[in-house]
């Protein structure tokens, strides 16, 4: 459907990326991400040919997307970029039937067709409450859902955004993400977005291309592609580390604080716990945690010290006196209301451990405010 082969792009006699090499198929969304200023606007607007490539080709189904005309090109592509737009007094309907343009005679007349493609349009965005209210009067997160509709009234077999979730709050954000994902499968659209939201775009995406250093250094799945390495040296993450399981990052321990923490948690109980110790920037110990329980994936792209037991397997006495090893160096104990089954119950030890040995004990239900007593 697109594919972009050997491209390289840029302004003047600069090339921003080289060598880049990509397919998607319709119903296929390809999230491009990078940092700021690898590119991805650039190869956004060469795709969409508002620039020409400075070296290799875009293809549409097969045809030279350089070579065709702008108004076959908008039957085919439409383009929604981050820049504002000013579109004066128009309405929602006003702004959504530009999108109607390549279709309408020489005075720009909409027929009673056109006029049904425009509310349809609004109406996939849930937009249609929005047709009659001024466009200047819209929140962020409405503009963009008029702009979307917009692109919708072209017909496009392709949707090209330029990070179309800037200047939207979360919730807006969250909202946007699915409609582009509803619009793959539902519409068989062919989508190619910039996103700066990691976690979001790995919701979406069957596709990710990833940039840096003028190429793309990733690209395919998300699953295959999203991994630490690759995405901490894309962003050059120094006090922080990609979790493939989570999706996102989490801090890098780094204490500073004279004081030694001991963590018994398990099964996400302990994920703000060990969030607040690390950001406050404390020494943690957590265990005993198994292999696969989800406080284990948190800790471990902490980088803090576990204790740690293989799935699905009891905790043995030998982790037991590990751990117990690091309780008794400890200054301060924190448990949290985990799940206890025969798999973990020598941790329920633990506390007991903690408790003969009088050490300072938390215990952390939901209120994070407990732990200012360390």
């Amino acid at each position: 459907m697109l594919k972009a082969e050997n491209l390289s792009v840029g302004y003047g006699n600069y090339i921003v990326v080289e060598g880049i090499n990509l397919d998607i198929n319709e119903g296929e969304i390809l999230c491009i991400i990078g940092p700021n200023g690898a590119g991805k606007s650039t190869l956004l607007k060469t795709i969409a040919t508002y620039l020409k490539p400075k070296k290799g080709v875009v293809y549409l189904n097969g045809k030279k997307i350089h070579d065709l005309k702008p108004k076959d090109l908008a039957k085919e592509m439409a383009v929604v970029l981050t820049e504002r737009v000013n579109p004066g007094n128009m309405t929602g309907f006003d702004v959504v039937a530009i999108g109607r343009h390549p279709y309408t005679d020489l005075f720009g007349r909409l027929t009673e067709k056109d006029k049904e493609i425009i509310i349809e349009s609004a109406r996939a965005v849930n937009a249609e409450y929005l047709l009659e209210k001024n466009f200047f009067e819209m929140s962020d997160g409405e503009r963009q859902k008029i702009m979307i509709a917009r692109a919708l009234a072209q017909e496009p077999k392709v949707l090209i955004l330029d990070e179309p979730t800037s200047f939207l709050d979360a919730k807006h954000k969250i909202e946007l993400t699915l409609l582009l994902r509803k619009l793959a499968d539902e519409k068989n659209l062919a989508i190619v977005v910039t996103l700066h939201d990691i976690e979001l775009a790995l919701r979406i995406a069957d596709k990710m291309a990833l940039i840096k250093n003028h190429k793309v250094i990733a690209y395919g799945y998300p699953e295959n592609v999203m991994k630490r390495e690759i995405v901490n040296d894309l962003y050059d993450l120094k006090n922080a580390n990609y979790s493939r399981v989570i999706g996102y990052f989490e801090l890098k321990s780094n204490p500073i604080k004279n004081k030694k923490v001991f963590v018994i948690c398990g099964g996400g109980t302990g994920a703000n716990v060990l969030r607040y110790l690390v950001k406050n920037r404390y020494e943690v110990v957590v265990g005993i945690l198994h292999k696969n329980d989800a406080d284990y994936f948190i800790a471990e792209a902490m980088g803090v010290r576990i204790i740690e037991e293989e799935a699905y397997k009891k905790i043995s006495k030998e982790k037991f006196e590990e751990a117990l090893r690091e309780l008794k160096n400890s200054d301060v104990v924190v448990y949290t209301n985990f799940p206890i089954g025969e798999m973990n119950e020598l941790n329920l030890n633990l506390i007991e451990e903690a408790k003969k040995l009088k050490k300072r004990m938390i215990f952390y239900k939901d209120d994070i405010s407990v732990l200012k007593e360390i």
